[in-house]
This record gives structure tokens, sequence and C-alpha cells, in this order.
């Protein structure tokens, strides 16, 4: 995996630092884990304190763009990160819906 970071970008606001990478690879697409380590190793940040925002491939192409955020702690990812997120790292469980109960048919 060869690893090309295009812009580093420091969030104040948040407590963060947006990273967008573009990553090349020979056969299937790396799994979501192995693109946070060639991330990781590439700037220096611990993997588990990553978030792949967003993971863009194109048809044909042995490339993927990725936008990551990357936190000092993990709250700040809870704080910060929406739940569909969290759940798709690990990181939290999907809540369940209730189910509504039907309403009932009046008797004549």
């Amino acid at each position: 995996m060869n690893v090309t970071i295009n812009s580093t970008d420091e969030n104040k606001l948040l407590d963060r630092k947006e990273v967008k990478a573009e990553i090349t690879f020979d056969g299937p697409t790396p799994k979501r884990a192995d693109l946070k380590q060639a991330i990781g190793g590439k700037i220096g940040a611990n993997p588990e304190m990553m978030v792949l925002r967003k993971v863009e491939s194109s048809f044909g192409k042995k490339a993927v763009r990725v936008l990551a955020h990357v936190y000092a702690t993990k709250e700040l990812i809870m704080k910060n990160e929406p739940l569909y997120v969290q759940v798709r790292e690990g990181l939290a469980q999907k809540k369940a819906k209730e189910k509504k109960a039907a309403p009932s048919k009046p008797k004549k």
C-alpha cells in the first residue's frame, strides 16, 4: 500500500486533526483497519484514536480517497462523531428501535 497525504488541517474548535489521503493498493480493497494502520503510520498517529469518515473508491482504479479525523482521546470521539460513525468504527452499539403498538380497532 502506498499512502499519499493530500492535506492535514487542524480543527481547533473540535480538537481534532482532519487528514485527506489517497491510498493505492494491489489486489482487493483493503479493510478499514488496514487503512487506519497505513494512515496512522504515515502521520504518526494512533489508529485507535482515528475515525474514517469517508472512504471513496472509483470503479477500475486501485486507489481510495480517505477522509480521517484524528482525536487525542476516545471521549472526544464519542462527543464529536455521530452515532452511525461510532457504530461503524465499533465504538458504540446501535440503538434498538422500539416497535409502536398497532392501534387497536374499535369494536362495533
